[in-house]
């Protein structure tokens, strides 16, 4: 296949997708024949268009500062687990159970918690966002420095290598496509997360204008605000499979076990 007609099924596949759920999504509206309850996409578009001049450019600022917090913070305590763990057997002996204790655990269920601790507010939806995103993150990089080739250490401490400089320029360079792919995996749980805090204990973010909508039986826009969670979500996605490409890429061991 030609380069142009790639690129052609690169952009025409997924919209092909997209308009395919676009007419199923209008014929389950006309088959509820209750465009309050089911609104079609035409409706929902047009709610969209009219929350551009409402608080909505707030509420997506506010949500995206509740990711940038949490998920930071939970991908920064996963990686440090995960190199705690990694760096002696005694230790992964200690932190391993400890996480696999918590990891089944859902966020939802420390919502009435964390309302006790923190009240109504930002602090909710943070504090689920870092307690989701923090374990896939942790058990990817883990995976990750597991696999890098032993004799690649070896080498590196052969030639003087610190203990920090093996882990920066060796360790941690060989296990970065797995690191990102579990930041992906974290990024993914960090949105329903953030959804659900805001809904249930926050004061302000998409979720929380969710709710807002829902009480006004504004279903319409109800329905443009859980849209615009996916598509954010899908943007931020897309920047991290940039970066796992890119790292492939730079590691072609990696992307040769990948493959």
């Amino acid at each position: 296949m030609s380069r142009a007609g790639a690129r052609f099924g690169a952009v025409a596949l997924p919209l092909s997708g997209v308009a395919a759920v676009v007419v199923v999504w209008e014929v389950a509206s006309r088959l509820a024949a209750n465009a309050t309850l089911v609104p079609p996409p035409l409706t929902v578009w047009r709610a969209f268009a009219a929350m551009q001049g409402s608080d909505l450019p707030a509420d997506i600022g506010a949500s995206l500062l509740h990711l940038a917090i949490g998920y930071g913070l939970g991908v920064g305590a996963g990686l440090a687990l995960a190199l705690v763990a990694a760096s002696s057997r005694a230790l992964e002996a200690i932190v391993d159970p400890f996480v696999e204790f918590l990891r089944p655990i859902s966020p939802i269920a420390w919502i009435p918690l964390a309302i006790l601790l923190f009240g109504v507010g930002r602090a909710v939806p943070v504090f689920l966002i870092f307690y989701a995103s923090m374990f896939p993150i942790f058990v990817a990089t883990l995976d990750g420095i597991r696999r890098v080739d032993a004799r690649l250490i070896h080498a590196a401490r052969s030639l003087g290598a610190s203990r920090r400089l093996v882990v920066t320029r060796v360790v941690l360079p060989a296990a970065l496509p797995s690191v990102i792919a579990g930041a992906r995996l974290s990024l993914g749980v960090a949105w329903m997360s953030l959804v659900a805090g805001e809904i249930v204990g926050g004061d302000a973010g998409i979720g929380w204008r969710i709710l807002w909508y829902q009480e006004f039986f504004q279903m319409d826009r109800v329905m443009a605000a859980i849209l615009i969670v996916g598509v954010l979500g899908l943007g931020a996605d897309l920047l991290l499979r940039a970066l796992q490409h890119l790292a492939r890429r730079w590691n072609p061991a990696a992307a040769e076990s990948a493959a």
